[in-house]
């Protein structure tokens, strides 16, 4: 009886144990450490471009020798536009453009001969074109476009440390001073908008002839192109700085072999297509010459604003 009383009272205390236990909360977990807050970087704004204040002048250009033995060329990094075109052999000549008014002179040169296709180009900077002398071919068809030709020792010189004929020579003022008395102007520019349709453009090839190989590479960090002739950097003969150009243009015009010949005539009229390289970037556009200058646009349209800087326009078959 006795053991049977002690097995009923384990069993109780069991129990009782059980019920206990089944009653007790378990402990609480510790909330979880809080995380940093994350912080959101600021966006800097684009920055836009600066506003730049150029003084500008009635126009002057001149006819550039680009002879291999012509190189280095003086004060083609002034101009505010500067044509290449094909003259003969696979040689190419250049017209560059002068309008703005420089901190201080500038030497330009060496100076060339014209070509009919250089006068009628000039007819769009204002009529004044120095060179050295034409043909009698040349002459006869430029008769009667009416530009005022800048070929007097007066504003010319010749360099006796370089060999003739690629040793003469002008100046910014003297140019200036040959073209006549101009009002001056100050118009501030900023970059424009380029269409959002593009193709990637930072390297430029120019074969004119195997023997002369134009080329340009994009410097992201100046944001200009700069300018090669044959692989090697194509420099100034004063500061000793290679040439760079904000925007290059290849612009295709008929090209015509004359008769008995290796010279070319280049047709400057009419309409045609052509690439604008900017920014690293590649743009068709169209061209189209009426009333005697030539205008530039985009696919869409809207014009090709060359004011911001300089452009070196490649004139192409």
């Amino acid at each position: 009886m006795k053991k049977w009383l002690s097995l009923a009272l384990l069993l109780i205390i069991v129990a009782a144990a059980m019920i206990a236990g089944c009653n007790q909360k378990p402990p609480e977990a510790e909330p979880p450490p809080a995380e940093d807050p994350i912080e959101e970087p600021e966006l800097e704004p684009e920055a836009e471009s600066e506003p730049k204040t150029v003084r500008r002048v009635d126009p002057v250009t001149v006819v550039i020798n680009n002879h291999a033995a012509a190189r280095p060329q003086s004060g083609l990094q002034e101009a505010t536009i500067v044509y290449e075109f094909l003259v003969e052999g696979g040689i190419t000549r250049l017209l560059a453009v002068y309008d703005t008014l420089p901190e201080q002179d500038v030497t330009v040169g060496p100076v060339r001969s014209l070509r009919p296709y250089f006068a009628v180009q000039a007819l769009e900077h204002g009529r004044t074109v120095a060179h050295s002398g034409y043909s009698q071919r040349t002459k006869e068809k430029i008769s009667g476009l009416g530009i005022k030709e800048v070929t007097s020792a007066t504003y010319l010189w010749r360099d006796n440390s370089r060999q003739a004929p690629h040793n003469l020579y002008t100046s910014m003022e003297k140019l200036y001073s040959a073209r006549g008395t101009s009002d001056v102007t100050e118009e501030t520019v900023t970059e424009s908008t380029l269409p959002d349709v593009s193709e990637a453009g930072p390297a430029i090839e120019v074969a004119y002839k195997d023997h002369n190989l134009v080329s340009y590479s994009y410097d992201e960090e100046g944001e200009l192109y700069l300018r090669f002739v044959n692989g090697k950097p194509h420099k100034d003969r004063e500061t000793g700085q290679q040439y760079t150009a904000k925007r290059v243009i290849l612009r295709q015009n008929k090209h015509t072999t004359v008769a008995g010949t290796d010279l070319v005539d280049i047709s400057l009229e009419g309409s045609g297509d052509g690439v604008l390289y900017e920014g690293g970037r590649k743009y068709p556009i169209h061209w189209e010459k009426s009333g005697g200058k030539t205008r530039y646009t985009h696919t869409d349209g809207s014009p090709v604003d060359i004011r911001f800087y300089n452009t070196w326009i490649q004139v192409i078959r």
